[in-house]
């Protein structure tokens, strides 16, 4: 099967004012570690990244909708027919101390918003994944024939011989590129040789790029990066356990695996 997909060259600007200013920033103070013993454990690292950037996201909601509420509350007390004397009075309509505890409030929501943004918090909406690089789908994800595949037991099945993601044969050196918007992990190699970029996404989303070159294309991320949707990430390659050139690309959702494929387009 031929994977087609239409790719964006660059990402689109990011539309200007608040709440919430794009793209996000990595958080400063996280320290990534530079190596892995096993996959499972950098995975599970990803994983927790991924569920630390979802809570901060959903607080950043909360911290908003907060401070909609107050400024409308605000609002009424400054409303013209107020003014105008069509209403009753601003102290008949909330008294200075509740008025005062209103502003209190806002100033440490605006307090709360500007620290959660600058960890790299957001609330717009996520955009469609697309396609790391267009190539032949040479092995699906899912139960296999492959004898050289682990064993696994996936959703309460066991199954003899599982692929955790998708491969996709292109010729060597091809740019593989981030299908959205995170914050790496970990690029580097692992024990079995292979170069490897791992992605931290919004939604508790974790993916995995393998089987990248590093010497001719020297991997252009590092830990602590931030990427946008069509960043170069790496370049196709033949390091660790293959017999082709090809990227091997994987996807977890709250730490459990789905087909990479299933995400193109949601």
């Amino acid at each position: 099967m031929l994977l087609c997909a239409t790719w964006l060259a660059a990402p689109a600007a990011a539309d200007d004012g608040p709440p919430v200013p794009a793209p996000r920033v990595a958080p400063a103070a996280r320290s990534y570690p530079r190596g892995f013993n096993t996959y499972d454990s950098l995975i599970d690292y990803a994983q927790s990244v991924a569920a630390a950037q979802q809570d901060s996201d959903v607080r950043l909601a909360a911290v908003i909708a907060r401070q909609d509420a107050v400024e409308a509350r605000l609002a009424s007390v400054f409303d013209p027919r107020v003014r105008g004397g069509l209403l009753r009075s601003r102290a008949e309509l909330m008294d200075d101390i509740t008025l005062t505890a209103l502003r209190t409030q806002l100033a440490t929501d605006a307090a709360a918003n500007r620290q959660l943004v600058a960890d790299g918090a957001t609330v717009a909406a996520a955009a469609s994944w697309r396609l790391p690089l267009l190539g032949e789908d040479t092995q699906d994800f899912g139960p296999t024939p492959y004898y050289f595949e682990p064993a696994k037991t996936y959703r309460g099945v066991s199954y003899p011989h599982f692929h955790d993601g998708t491969d996709i044969a292109v010729p060597w050196g091809t740019p593989v590129l981030a299908p959205a918007a995170g914050v790496v992990v970990f690029a580097g190699t692992m024990g079995d040789g292979a170069v490897v970029v791992v992605i931290a996404h919004e939604a508790g989303l974790v993916s995995m790029y393998a089987h990248l070159d590093s010497r001719v294309f020297p991997v252009p991320v590092r830990a602590g990066d931030t990427v946008e949707a069509g960043d170069r990430i790496g370049n196709a390659g033949l390091t660790g356990l293959t017999t082709g050139t090809h990227l091997h690309w994987s996807v977890w959702r709250n730490g459990e695996l789905i087909d990479p494929l299933s995400m193109i387009g949601s």
